[in-house]
């Protein structure tokens, strides 16, 4: 019961989070800077560093036994990341395409770190573009996949069964990006996580996973904005 209140507060914090972002709007969000990204990046280190805390000293877990830090080897890890990524990557875009065509046109735009880092790399601000690359492929992946795959679902999944836990683990992951447009295709990629998770009983799968996902689009919007290829 511990775990399942703190799972529910933490929750509750996240949804209210999500709301006040849809609430504002589109307005807020072009003016968003990498002064602005820092303190996501902060809150979420301070909030997984907690939950681990909380976990390993308050309830007694063995968190690398726990969430399979051990389990595999690292090329096994890197390799399981790899393959089940390009699995991934047809259902991902096909629910990207399908949501498009649903969505309004006004309803499909690019997330705003998106465009703040499409900007940044226009414009050639090399160590504004490391932070982003920081917060995306170090930060993010081990922050979010400890708390969405690891932290919400492992305590869901006690309490509500593997599919409920699934599903809402993966709407609260999808939805805490607070993009209408990117909402289908990245619950279906939180669903594709949450898989590799259950298949290789590893939480660096899915971790790796995250990080080469944010990788590679964000080489491409790279390429896109330093003219290495033509844009859309």
């Amino acid at each position: 019961m511990p775990e399942a209140l703190v799972a529910f507060v933490l929750a509750s914090f996240f949804i209210w989070l999500i709301v006040s972002s849809f609430s504002r709007g589109a307005a807020s969000d072009a003016a968003l800077t990498v002064e602005q990204v820092l303190p996501g990046t902060i809150l979420s280190i301070i909030i997984a560093g907690g939950i681990a805390l909380f976990l390993g000293a308050s309830r007694g877990m063995n968190l690398r036994e726990t969430f399979g830090v051990t389990r595999l080897s690292p090329a096994k890890t890197l390799g399981w990341s790899v393959g089940l990524l390009i699995c991934a990557f047809p259902l991902v875009g096909l629910a990207a395409i399908l949501s498009q065509a649903a969505l309004p046109k006004e309803d499909v735009v690019p997330q705003p770190l998106v465009e703040l880092f499409r900007d940044i790399a226009h414009h050639g601000n090399y160590q504004a573009v490391a932070v982003i690359l920081f917060d995306a492929v170090v930060v993010a992946p081990v922050c979010e996949e400890f708390l969405f795959r690891g932290f919400f679902y492992g305590v869901g999944k006690r309490f509500l069964g593997p599919v409920p836990a699934g599903f809402l683990s993966a709407m609260l992951f999808a939805a805490s990006h607070s993009n209408l447009g990117s909402l289908a295709s990245l619950f279906v990629l939180a669903v594709c996580f949450l898989l590799a998770y259950e298949r290789t009983g590893s939480l660096l799968v899915p971790v790796g996973m995250h990080a080469l996902f944010n990788s590679l689009n964000l080489l491409a919007i790279f390429g896109q904005a330093r003219g290495w290829f033509p844009m859309e």
